[in-house]
């Protein structure tokens, strides 16, 4: 089990620094330049400007201060707010993660239990509206989706109640945190009900089902005990990738819903070519998932006990 961990957490590594080099390669490969914002600067200010930040210095030896400077926590200084980009990143991402939070556990528990239902029900109404859903949630963007909220949840529902019971925009209480965390599952929901409807199907088409219920187990107790469980593990294998994308992935939603997560700085630090803070925040992010994936395939063996990690030749 040490064994297995240690590879993949050397395996990490590799990818960050991976993503880490792609990562820098590509932003100095944007077009255009940091300091040129609109505003009156001299050429000697900007010149400055990039002494300053390290940008005057040969790529190759950017690179490897970055990686150094990286290594001990420095992300550096975010060109466009000049703070440090450690500092935006833990003041935004708790926001970030909280609307994650809140999506993950709806689309998980949501898509179960649609997904569940859709197998039991297999042919009739049930199963063509879950599967309808799954289609519409995979086919259609989440920003799509928060427009479509907004306005007929957030706007029409309210002016047709006559008061405020979803707020259109801002963070902070409940009703401006459910309409983007139901944008932003959308997509998770319905991969996750078509992965367990699938998966469910074929558990209960097993021959350990049907000695369950020759042995005269009731309908609940072979759903609950045997099917559920069993099914279930194909949904916590792809638990880690689907846990990054909700909780890193809602930069488009947080700008639709003006939430000050860390989505936000994301997008706006693409537009002002802010160097430091694009390559932080991407650092992060790739990290967050690597972890996020690492964590599951440790919990999957936990569920599982079939499953021996030790073993892994990986």
């Amino acid at each position: 089990m040490k064994k297995y961990v240690l590879k993949r957490l050397i395996y990490a590594l590799i990818t960050i620094f991976v993503l880490l080099a792609l990562t820098f390669v590509m932003m100095h490969m944007l077009p255009g330049d940091p300091f040129n914002t609109g505003k009156a600067m001299s050429e000697s200010t900007k010149q400055a400007l990039r002494e300053f930040y390290g940008l005057d210095k040969p790529l190759v030896e950017q690179f490897i201060m970055y990686v150094k400077n990286a290594c001990i926590g420095d992300l550096g200084v975010s060109i466009k707010y000049n703070r440090p980009v450690m500092d935006i990143i833990l003041d935004t991402f708790p926001v970030s993660f909280q609307l994650g939070m809140f999506s993950l556990i709806f689309a998980v528990i949501a898509g179960v239990a649609l997904g569940a239902i859709a197998a039991i029900r297999r042919g009739k109404a049930a199963d063509t509206i879950a599967m309808t859903l799954s289609v519409i949630g995979v086919s259609i963007p989440s920003f799509i989706v928060a427009a479509l909220l907004q306005y007929f949840i957030a706007l029409k529902l309210n002016q047709l109640l006559g008061t405020q019971i979803f707020a259109i925009t801002g963070w902070g209480n409940l009703n401006q945190i459910i309409l983007p965390a139901l944008a932003l599952s959308f997509s998770s929901l319905a991969t996750v009900s078509r992965l367990m409807r699938t998966s469910m199907l074929d558990v209960l088409s097993s021959d350990y089902i049907k000695t369950a219920k020759a042995k005269g187990l009731s309908e609940r107790q072979i759903l609950w005990k045997h099917a559920l469980r069993n099914a279930i593990m194909p949904v916590i294998t792809v638990l880690g990738p689907i846990a990054a994308a909700v909780l890193t992935g809602g930069f488009v939603v947080e700008n639709i819903f003006n939430i000050p997560g860390m989505g936000k700085f994301f997008v706006l630090a693409i537009k002002e070519n802010d160097y430091t803070l694009i390559a932080g925040t991407t650092l992060f992010y790739g990290a967050f998932l690597i972890i996020a994936v690492l964590i599951v395939d440790l919990l999957y063996g936990v569920i599982d006990p079939r499953i021996n990690l030790a073993s892994e030749k990986e």
